[in-house]
Formats: C-alpha cells, sequence, structure tokens
C-alpha cells in the first residue's frame, strides 16, 4: 500500500466533496495568508526570527548546525530554510511555502475532526484556523510554529490510524497496516523533536495513548516498540552528528539552561509579549541585572547549558516557596490571549494600516484566542476519551507543565492550537447534546477547569492597552 499517495488522496476527497464552505474557508485562509506577504515584503526579522535566518546562512557555509549567543537549537527549522535559501537565494521564502503548508494543515484537520467527531465539527475547525489571527500571522514569519503545528497534527493522525485497528475505526485492520502506522507515527514524533527542542520528552506520552484500554493487544505493544523504533531512526543520525561536534551527548537541543535562566532567577520571568515583559535590549539588560549573571562562556554552548542548568537547579532549591509561587504566572504567560500579533501591530510593522484597522485586529485576535481556549478546554474535557482524548490532553498537559517549570511565552502554545480547534469546533456543533449525555464528574470537571483556564487567560488580557495594562 502506498501511504503517501493514500494520504493525498483521502485528504483530497474528505476534503473537497464535504461542501462548499470548507473549500471556501481553505481559499480564504490561503489568500489572508499570502495576500499580506506581497504587500509587506520587507518585515523586519525579531529575535529568534534573524537567530534562525544567521543558522541556515551557516549551514548553506558549509559550517552544519552551530550554537548561536551560547544556544545550540534544534535543527529542523534552520535546515529548511537553508534549503530555501539555496534553491531561491531568499531564506524568507519560506513565508511562500508556510502559506501554501496551511492549505494541508486545513486539509488534515478537517479529516483529523471528522473522524473524531462529524463532518460539520470538521469544517468548523478548518474555519477556526483559516480565520485565526494568529496562525495566519505565524505562518507569515520567520518561527517553526506554523510548520512545527503541521507535523504534531499529522503525528495525531497517524496515530489515530494505528490505534484505530483494534477499535474497529480503521478502514484496513490488518495487522501490517496497524505496524506501518504506528512506525509512521514515530518518525513524526522524531520529525517534532528535530523541529523543536521540547518535544524531546513528548514520545512516553505517545505510547501510553497507543496501549490505552488495549492492555491484553500483542498489537497494541507491538505497535509502542515499533513506535519507539521510528522515533530512534528518525532523531538517531543527527543526535549522533551533533554529540560529536559538540563533544557531549545530545538528542536534539541544548537550551534547557538558557530557559531555567530565563525563568528560575531573581528577576521576574521573561515573556518577550507586548505589555510583558522587556522587548528592547536596554529594557532587557535593566531586567536581568538584577539576577544571577549567565555562567560560562557563549563559545562554549555545552558547558554554558549545564552550568545554567545547574545554577538553576540550585535557585529553585535555594527559593522553594517563590518557584512554586512562579508556576501560575509562567503559565499565564503563556495563556495570554494576545501573542506576536499584538506586538508586531503595536510597533507598526504593518505599515500604512490606519490605527483602527490595528486596533480591531488586536481586538479579534484576542477574541479568537479566548474563543479556541475557552471552548477546546470544555471540548476536550467532556469528549475526550479513550486514546485519542488521552494523547490530545497529554500533549498539552506536557507543554503546560514544561512552560510552569521553566519560562512562559504565548509563542509556545501557537502549534497546540489546531488540537484545540478540533475539540472547540466539537463543542460549538454539539454542546447541548453533549452536555446531556456527559457524566457528573466530566460536567464538574469541565467548569472547574474551564475556570482555571478562564483565570489564567485573563491574567495579562488589559496588556495591550497602554491605558488599561492591568486589572
Amino acid at each position: 500500500m502506498n501511504l503517501g499517495k493514500w494520504f493525498t488522496e483521502s485528504l483530497l476527497v474528505y476534503s473537497f466533496e464535504e461542501g462548499r464552505s470548507v473549500r471556501k474557508a481553505m481559499l480564504i485562509g490561503f489568500l489572508l495568508r499570502i495576500i499580506p506577504l506581497m504587500i509587506w515584503l520587507s518585515w523586519p526579522c525579531v529575535r529568534d526570527e534573524c537567530t534562525y535566518l544567521r543558522l541556515s546562512e551557516r549551514i548553506l557555509n558549509g559550517e552544519g548546525m552551530t550554537a548561536s549567543n551560547g544556544w545550540i537549537w534544534a535543527p529542523g527549522y534552520p535546515f529548511l530554510l537553508s534549503i530555501h535559501e539555496w534553491l531561491t537565494g531568499y531564506g524568507a521564502g519560506i513565508k511562500t511555502t508556510q502559506c501554501f503548508a496551511s492549505i494541508g494543515i486545513m486539509a488534515l484537520l478537517f479529516h483529523l475532526a471528522r473522524r473524531f467527531a462529524s463532518p460539520k465539527v470538521g469544517m468548523y475547525a478548518v474555519w477556526l484556523y483559516a480565520l485565526s489571527p494568529t496562525q495566519i500571522f505565524f505562518t507569515q514569519s520567520l518561527w517553526s510554529e506554523c510548520l512545527y503545528g503541521g507535523l504534531l497534527l499529522l503525528g495525531v493522525w497517524l496515530f489515530d490510524r494505528a490505534q484505530g485497528v483494534d477499535t474497529g475505526e480503521q478502514e484496513s485492520d490488518t495487522v501490517g497496516s496497524a505496524v506501518k502506522y504506528a512506525f509512521m507515527t514515530g518518525v513524526l514524533v522524531g520529525c517534532c523533536v528535530l523541529f523543536r527542542g521540547v518535544a524531546t520528552y513528548m514520545l512516553p506520552i505517545f505510547c501510553v495513548a497507543l496501549i490505552w484500554r488495549r492492555w491484553l493487544s500483542r498489537v497494541a505493544w507491538t505497535q509502542s516498540m515499533v513506535l519507539v523504533l521510528g522515533t530512534v531512526l528518525m532523531v538517531a543520525p543527527y543526535s549522533t552528528y551533533a554529540s560529536k561536534k559538540f563533544g557531549s551527548f545530545m538528542i536534539s537541543d541544548r537550551t534547557l539552561g538558557q530557559m531555567m535562566w530565563l525563568g528560575n532567577n531573581d528577576f521576574e520571568p521573561i515573556a518577550f509579549d507586548w505589555g510583558n515583559g522587556p522587548l528592547s535590549n536596554l529594557a532587557f539588560e535593566r531586567h536581568t541585572k538584577s539576577g544571577r549573571e549567565p555562567c560560562e562562556s557563549k563559545r562554549q554552548p555545552v558547558e554554558r547549558d549545564k552550568c545554567q542548568t545547574q545554577a538553576g537547579i540550585e535557585w529553585i532549591k535555594a527559593h522553594p516557596k517563590e518557584f512554586v509561587q512562579r508556576i501560575p504566572l509562567r503559565i499565564a504567560q503563556m495563556m495570554n490571549p494576545h501573542s506576536f500579533l499584538t506586538r508586531h501591530l503595536r510597533w507598526g510593522n504593518m505599515q500604512g494600516l490606519p490605527r483602527w484597522a490595528d486596533e480591531t485586529i488586536i481586538v479579534l485576535n484576542v477574541a479568537w484566542n479566548l474563543l479556541v481556549l475557552w471552548l477546546g478546554t470544555l471540548g476536550l474535557v467532556l469528549y475526550g476519551r479513550g486514546g485519542k482524548g488521552l494523547l490530545v490532553s497529554g500533549i498539552w498537559l506536557y507543554h503546560v507543565a514544561a512552560i510552569g517549570l521553566l519560562a512562559g511565552l504565548t509563542r509556545y502554545r501557537v502549534p497546540l492550537e489546531p488540537l484545540l480547534m478540533i475539540y472547540a469546533a466539537w463543542f460549538m456543533v454539539k454542546w447541548g447534546e453533549n452536555w446531556r449525555l456527559a457524566s457528573r464528574w466530566r460536567k464538574v470537571s469541565a467548569v472547574l477547569l474551564g475556570t482555571v483556564v478562564m483565570f489564567f487567560t485573563m491574567w495579562f488580557f488589559p496588556t495591550a492597552w497602554v491605558q488599561w495594562r492591568h486589572w
């Protein structure tokens, strides 16, 4: 069976035969992403964007993956940038690729939501993604969120195919197909690891979710082992290369120490969002002056990372109460309904837009993010059942936990939102019916968790407006 051909054909069939609405959403979503690129061709790179470009240039010059400013980042996105620069002489051309990739992401989102719930839920999920100002902005930016989110979504889709074998949800019920899908899921998890260091420890979540309620199934346990094999085979070549080059074992990146320095220091955890952290270099230096200095030289990135990690652990041991008290703050920084789009508009980078347009986009962005976060949380608690619900919940809780322990940033939430859009759409379509059928503990859990998420999302709600920066 040619899985690549089957996947392409299935997306075309299920995405384009369900009605005009899905096709219209894909077209509008693509235009909302590609037209701003044609109008604002000279968007300046910002911080990590510039670093990605520098890393890609070094790769193109034959230096391979290098450290930057004392960080060793995951290689996936810089490598793709270098390919674009090699082919076109313009690394930022990857923005156009991301716009076209968004079409595939919307088709995939529809297909996955259709399997989770119904075609109508899939249609709503596609519209949520197509019109999301945050998703549109990151598609047009030199950050890895768009492509990483697509890889994560594809990994969940393959997981669903693999797990469906023993549950009667899978069209092809052969053991061979089950193993193939599990292996491909592992490969996609490996791709995520090569794109973002935080994905390194997501593998156990996929394994547990795969065998969930299939404990006695030999197929499930075989799939779990094959999934691990696929991830290892995908990551091992780069891990071997990087470990040899930098003189220390490394899976994908070495950024933990710097994240510990940003979030577990004498100064307040840094977020880099508008109204919620130092944005200029001068403000950053002034903000970090009260904390401990970074240790080791930037030219020794591995030793620097080890030193920074150990220093962060020592700080936590010395300030256990403050460490615990900061966890809600860092989660609130991640759940901030604003995003880098707000910062981009406030800096005036969309030149030519009248002020009322800037303000309208900011309000729409906040409203859209709150809609996804609030309704997605309710939907996930009410309808997230079986291995699929466990996987999506596990992915979200894992990322929230990582942020809660290190440093918060809205950017880290962006690639997770498409998964939540499925459940937000599910809630919008069937909230009455499913609320009546839900058990009491699910209803209580939905209300409690929904209240907690609402609290975190509203923490930094006022920060976009100068006249209203706090409650």
